[in-house]
């Protein structure tokens, strides 16, 4: 068995010790560290100018993805920096960051070295990082609209309008899955940095993808009984085991308006949850999946005349000629941002827990059933708690900023149902 054989065990490849993949919940496997993790205030930005530019290089960079393809964002490519590439932009240098943040305290394999080192955990030529963007417009007023797919003769006025919800969605190398039907691989760890302070929260269920052998997909049938809540705050990281099922389903778990108003507690400030749903504004969040032994198929590098759009200031610009032009020649180089988490094995601490229980029809009856596509199957997900009880747990996850929830049976309920036609796409968000 060689190290560059493509190995799968429970939804990852395996690392360089050969061991089988870990189960929810079990120590011994070193990534994921945990099933999910919350990091405020991880990362900063320089200043208003850098983030100004930041901001609109997220734009560029999601603009980019949807002209790659003629229906909607969902389809929209992503991009990836091998473990050793050199960044050439400040996006790639944040996506390289992280990366860096959740594999170097992994450590080498006991009892193997190399030329005097020890060898690692996973191959750096067959690793790195795919990062993409969303900047999503939260509609004005009422319930967000949902992410779905559009046609090419769709001429909805809705258009005009995106869309601050994104549906349910396994992160995966949808382009391997291709060549090995049933096989679905997922990235070591998903993660999520926050660029803005509204929108949408993001739900993560403890939810796997279906195991090869089940090609009806039953075993995503029956209820989920543990979720994670993230509502965004800028320069917030959170990071999950990629093989979990996400998403950001707005009409259930809304956006939540925040501010601090003097109180005659003995602190001087708190936190008040005002409104859901407050008025429009751009939810922009910034995606890196971690992968290890394997880069996906279908993800490469961004391209050059994108690259030569984007204005954040980075230091390879005075190389060749100032070839992208944002920064002059002479020009002390000033980091554009900074990485603010020293361990990674310490993330904050959550000291509540959210609950939702089954809806009784004098409470109002269940929330709603939608339907959507996962793994190529049409899915409908029953939501049976009450609609307040959701939007009660998002107010008070808001307050938190994450938060576990603990569902009873028949709260987020999914059922399979029939396989979706070959013109029909899944909803990949992210």
């Amino acid at each position: 068995m060689s190290s560059n054989d493509l190995i799968i065990d429970k939804g990852f490849t395996v690392l360089n010790d050969f061991k089988p993949g870990a189960d929810n919940g079990d120590k011994s496997d070193p990534i994921p560290r945990s099933p999910f993790a919350s990091y405020a205030n991880a990362l900063s930005i320089q200043s208003d100018t850098h983030k100004a530019s930041f901001l609109n290089d997220c734009s560029l960079v999601f603009t980019a993805r949807t002209k790659e393809d003629s229906d909607s964002y969902s389809t929209g490519s992503t991009y990836f920096l091998p473990c050793h590439m050199k960044p050439r932009c400040a996006l790639e240098a944040l996506a390289q960051t992280i990366f860096r943040a959740h594999v170097d305290s992994l450590g080498g394999l006991k009892g193997a070295e190399k030329d005097g080192e020890k060898k690692l955990l996973y191959d750096p030529e067959r690793s790195g990082a795919e990062w993409w963007t969303l900047v999503l417009d939260t509609p004005s007023g009422g319930a967000p609209s949902k992410c779905h797919e559009k046609d090419d003769n769709d001429d909805d006025d809705d258009d005009e309008e995106e869309d601050d919800e994104v549906g349910m969605h396994f992160d995966a190398d949808y382009g391997l899955e291709e060549q090995l039907p049933n096989y679905t691989l997922h990235p070591r760890v998903a993660t999520i940095t926050y660029f803005s302070d509204t929108g949408v929260p993001t739900l993560i269920l403890d939810k796997r993808s279906p195991p090869p052998p089940d090609e009806e997909k039953k075993s995503l049938n029956g209820s989920i009984n543990k979720a994670w809540l993230s509502h965004p705050c800028f320069g917030k990281h959170v990071a999950f085991d990629g093989r979990y099922l996400h998403g950001a389903p707005g009409e259930y778990f809304p956006s939540v308006s925040k501010k601090s108003i003097d109180t005659s507690e003995p602190k001087a400030k708190r936190l008040k949850v005002e409104v859901l749903n407050p008025p429009s504004a751009t939810r922009i969040t910034f995606m890196v999946n971690i992968w290890l032994n394997h880069c996906p198929l279908e993800s490469g590098p961004l391209d050059d005349d994108v690259l030569e759009k984007l204005t954040t200031p980075w230091e390879d610009a005075q190389e060749e000629g100032n070839a992208k032009g944002n920064l002059k020649v002479g020009d002390p180089f000033v980091p554009p941002f900074q990485w603010n988490v020293d361990d990674i094995d310490a993330p904050d601490k959550t000291d509540k827990t959210a609950s939702l229980a089954r809806a009784s029809n004098e409470n109002g009856g269940p929330a709603g059933v939608e339907d959507t596509v996962i793994c190529n199957r049409h899915v409908d997900i029953s939501f049976g708690a009450s609609i307040e009880d959701f939007h009660r747990v998002s107010k008070l996850a808001a307050e938190d900023g994450s938060m576990p929830i603990e569902m009873e049976d028949g709260v987020f309920t999914l059922k399979v149902g029939k396989e979706a036609s070959s013109d029909e796409e899944d909803e990949e968000d992210a």
